[in-house]
């Protein structure tokens, strides 16, 4: 899920009467939670297809080192997308993206340093190091030529500069506590106008790529100050050539101190910027519906399949956001795959990129949909459907959850808003599930891939767990997932979908928003 907030209008409530039993002939079904309902013949097959075991699977992938935290435009995301196509096809998917592909391709593209044509040395060129494994830095896309007098910069906890002028128009080198470096600090470096700031660390991963939305040929570099890592070997040696006494770094500082000391002579700084096409492509596949005519027609449902990534050391793992839903999606793709009955209408499944950019990957497809937006009756979409939230609900201090109340939890966001029917089909559906519903997160109603479908006028229903303290931190991993939650959100989508994909008639536009003529 995007972070950001919006102020919501207010909503005027007002329900349809609610809908019929869906089903006639209950069975027993696994990993309903306490007081559900046993599913009918007819559906049990693709039920019972959605499994705990499967999720853990698929996600242990998707959330694993091997796919890096799925960064749109990194190597990961790619792997990813490639893991999702495969399990569309297992499950006898139609290949309906570009060219008869399971992709539909997002224009991006990535930059950054070449980490074999960049380089730090003497001015004169003695000294001279690769940036790969030695330093790294961003810097707005712009080849860099840089002469200029160092500065080293020893801090301890949150310090501050006594004197920022002195590092005005300087290479910075600073030794910190760790990796990064104190609030204070940053600030005083910003506002000095270091011409380069690089910050020790011990260990330096590959130079780290930058992504934007486009085409390479409309790149334009930004100008800014460039900042980075470098590995403390490198450093020293730096230092050491500097004629800087190594007891600057070793000696014991105050905490929330900063100390200053210039070098001897200038360093020369030299960069290349690389670019190319990056890997970022919504996932997409179609399960053809019963009926001659209205197989035209598709019910959607959606996940995000990016997070953020890895830079450098760290890797952001999204287990949760939005690993768990792109799980889900594959899970209710088996589910309507095993199941002997098809929806009369054809199912849409949808894994999207660029979700943690701004919703791009779904922006893409509403301005470039591949089965026409009039023809889709609906989205159910799952964002963050795999924990049982506790704390802050999106920083609001007002609204603290706890974990024991939340097992059995989900948050249906925006399904009020367009078509009240579409709501009270899943307050129906839930009999079978045993999820207990909250209406408390319309805060969160634009920070997700169904807005792009909602401001088409498509119903939408948005699956929402709640957050916790790792949302969008490095420990947003697998070994914290309820997968009885992803199982029963899948298991929600699967029944909501079956239920709208053979009505006969379209999903009523008679939500809060609609009604307000908004």
């Amino acid at each position: 899920m995007i972070e950001r907030t919006t102020t919501m209008r207010s909503l005027q409530l007002r329900r349809s009467l609610m809908l019929p039993a869906l089903f006639l002939l209950p069975l027993a079904a696994q990993a309903q939670y306490s007081g559900a309902k046993p599913v009918p013949d007819e559906f049990k097959l693709g039920f019972d297809a959605i499994t705990e075991a499967d999720a853990k699977s698929w996600l242990g992938y998707l959330a694993g080192p091997e796919c890096q935290g799925r960064g749109t435009g990194q190597p990961g995301f790619g792997k990813a997308a490639e893991f999702v196509a495969a399990r569309f096809k297992e499950f006898g998917l139609k290949p309906i993206g570009d060219n008869g592909t399971y992709f539909q391709k997002v224009p991006f593209f990535r930059f950054r340093i070449d980490p074999n044509l960049s380089a730090i040395s003497a001015a004169n060129g003695e000294g001279r190091m690769i940036a790969n494994r030695n330093f790294t830095f961003t810097n707005g896309g712009e080849d860099v030529d840089l002469t200029a007098p160092v500065a080293f910069i020893r801090s301890k906890g949150n310090g501050t500069l006594a004197s920022p002028d002195a590092i005005k128009g300087k290479i910075v080198i600073v030794f910190g506590d760790g990796p990064q470096i104190g609030r204070r600090l940053r600030s005083d470096l910003f506002r000095a106008e270091a011409a380069m700031t690089l910050t020790v660390t011990d260990k330096l991963g590959e130079p780290s790529w930058s992504i934007r939305r486009g085409k390479i040929e409309d790149f334009k570099p930004s100008a800014r100050s460039s900042s980075g890592s470098i590995t403390r070997e490198a450093a020293l040696k730096i230092l050491k050539a500097q004629g800087v006494d190594e007891d600057f770094v070793k000696k014991e500082i105050a905490v929330d101190t900063a100390e200053t000391t210039q070098g001897m002579s200038d360093l020369k700084v030299v960069a290349k910027t690389q670019k190319e096409e990056a890997p970022a492509m919504n996932v997409v596949g179609l399960l053809e519906g019963s009926d001659p005519t209205l197989k035209e027609e598709v019910v959607a449902v959606g996940g995000h399949l990016d997070h953020l990534g890895t830079d450098g050391t760290t890797t952001w793992y999204g287990a949760d956001d939005d690993g768990s839903g792109s799980t889900a999606v594959i899970c209710v793709a088996k589910a309507f795959a095993k199941n002997h009955i098809r929806p009369k209408r054809s199912v849409l499944f949808m894994t999207f990129c660029g979700e943690e950019m701004g919703l791009v990957g779904s922006a893409y497809y509403a301005a470039n949909p591949i089965i026409p937006l009039e023809k889709t009756q609906c989205l159910m979409q799952m964002d963050m459907v795999g924990r049982d939230s506790f704390g802050a609900q999106n920083g609001d201090q007002k609204r603290i959850d706890k974990l024991e109340e939340n097992s059995d939890t989900m948050r249906l966001v925006g399904s009020k808003r367009i078509s009240l029917e579409y709501d009270d089909i899943i307050q129906d559906i839930t009999q079978y599930i045993g999820f207990k519903f909250k209406y408390d997160s319309e805060d969160v109603y634009t920070r997700s891939d169904h807005y792009n479908f909602a401001k088409n006028g498509i119903p939408i229903a948005f699956q929402f767990c709640g957050f916790t303290p790792d949302y969008h931190q490095p420990t947003d991993t697998v070994d914290k997932i309820n997968f009885t939650k992803i199982a029963n959100s899948a298991k929600l989508c699967y029944l909501t979908l079956m239920r709208i994909g053979n009505m006969d008639t379209k999903l009523k536009r008679n939500g809060t928003d609609v009604i307000k003529g908004g």
